[in-house]
This record gives C-alpha cells, sequence and structure tokens, in this order.
C-alpha cells in the first residue's frame, strides 16, 4: 500500500519513508488524509440521533427529500427522552422532529432516524436511517 490511492475511498496510502522533512512533511500528509476522511464520515453522519446523556438526545443535521420535495433539518440537541419507554424517532412531512410509540403507517410521510429504548436511566438507539436510504 506505500503510496498508494485506496480505490474505494480514493485516499492516498502515506509512502513509507516519508517524515518530518519531506515535501510535504509527514504531519501535513497526514492531515489531509485525515481530513479528506472526516469529509467522507460526515455524510454518514447527516440525520443521525446520538446520546446527549442525562436521557437527552441531539439529531445531527440533515438535507433529505420527502415525497418529492426538497428539505433540509438544521439538527437538534437536548431533546428528552422519557424514562422506561421506546421511542421512535423521525421527521415529519413538517420537518418537525418527532418522537412517538410508533412510526407513522403512511412510510411516505416521514423520515425514520432511530429507535431510542430508555430503561433506568439510560438509552439505546437503533439507527433506522438505513430503512429510508435506497428509497425511491
Amino acid at each position: 500500500l506505500n503510496g498508494q490511492v485506496d480505490p474505494a475511498t480514493g485516499l492516498d496510502y502515506i509512502a513509507r519513508g516519508v517524515n518530518a522533512n519531506s515535501t510535504p512533511s509527514y504531519e501535513v500528509q497526514y492531515n489531509r488524509r485525515l481530513a479528506r476522511q472526516n469529509q467522507i464520515l460526515a455524510v454518514l453522519r447527516q440525520g443521525m440521533v446520538v446520546d446527549e446523556g442525562s436521557l437527552n438526545i441531539g439529531v445531527y443535521p440533515l438535507p433529505y427529500t420527502l415525497g418529492g420535495a426538497r428539505k433540509s433539518f438544521d439538527g437538534a440537541t437536548g431533546v428528552a427522552v422519557p424514562d422506561d419507554s421506546t421511542q421512535k424517532v423521525y421527521l415529519d412531512a413538517s420537518n418537525v422532529l418527532q418522537l412517538a410509540a410508533s412510526f407513522p403507517g403512511n412510510v411516505t410521510t416521514y423520515l425514520p432516524l432511530a429507535t431510542v429504548v430508555a430503561s433506568g436511566g439510560s438509552l439505546s438507539i437503533t439507527d433506522e436511517r438505513a430503512s429510508a436510504l435506497f428509497t425511491v
């Protein structure tokens, strides 16, 4: 892999022998690779529901299409989840973050994000974004 480009990601492997005196230096090459890697990973975090502690969740910002309309969700933080409950987290047709006992019946009216189980003061989050990832 010495100095090659990974075909799946387009990321360079740093060549053997690169050091602080190289041009560009090892540090510069390493940081460039991390920056490119972070750009790739940022796309995967869009709309992700995360545990913020104290029975609160946050949701990363997300551009999406629902019912043929392009929308953009700005993200959320500090959303309280009732303890000892299971909540479905989704964006509704009005672009509002919802927590409910179940997803709506009509799959064309919402964007599923996660299932959150709160039990004994802690959260378990199951990512549901993949169920909408390859929908036409």
